[in-house]
């Protein structure tokens, strides 16, 4: 008998939301500091490319935040002055995103405002992490369905702009990191219920 040997089919893993979330943020976070690493040594197109693509995606990640991932946790977490809060971070970080638009890259005003973008992204994120993703963790939210839920409407977005769709492999949820490995994050939701 002659053994055929079997297909396997490569699994998607899908991350809990918190871990979708949080990489998204590492991501912005790395492409703001490797501006600030590469300051002063990169021509005005090269510093224009980092900027251009750390702006698309905070705009995805805020659109994808502000259609599901928000509405989902208000109802659940029921933290107005968060959520709100928030909401207002968005709005003030994609004015910013709409000005540097309108300023040449070349122009010292430019730097400044992505600057202060950079700061304001970095404020936002402390914020997520620190105050509402530990009450999503805790709360009835499915973390798991909520985020392939995130993770399909991102790629459908990253599709419709001609960027690459995003595969997420275990690979990238490092073991420490409490926040992006779901058997992680729902240990930690039981042990704050406990507490």
């Amino acid at each position: 008998m002659i053994k055929r040997p079997q297909l396997v089919l490569p699994t998607v893993v899908y991350p809990d939301v918190i871990g979708l979330l949080t990489l998204d943020h590492r991501k912005v976070q790395a492409l703001f500091a490797e501006l600030q690493a590469k300051k002063g040594r990169m021509r005005t197109h090269e510093k224009f490319e980092l900027v251009r693509k750390a702006c698309a995606e905070l705009l995805i990640h805020f659109a994808i935040e502000e259609g599901i991932f928000y509405p989902r946790v208000r109802e659940e977490i029921h933290d107005d002055a968060a959520m709100d809060e928030a909401w207002d971070q968005h709005d003030s970080a994609k004015s910013l995103i709409i000005l540097l638009g309108k300023i040449p890259p070349d122009e010292p005003m430019f730097d400044s405002k992505v600057r202060i973008l950079a700061e304001q992204v970095e404020h936002h994120i402390q914020d997520e992490e620190g105050v509402m993703f530990p009450q999503v963790l805790v709360s009835n939210v499915d973390l798991i369905a909520l985020g392939r839920e995130l993770l399909d409407a991102k790629n459908a977005m990253r599709a419709r702009y001609g960027m690459p769709i995003e595969e997420i492999a275990d690979e990238q949820f490092p073991e420490e990191d409490v926040y992006l490995s779901s058997s992680h994050a729902h240990r930690a939701a039981a042990r704050m219920r406990h507490l």
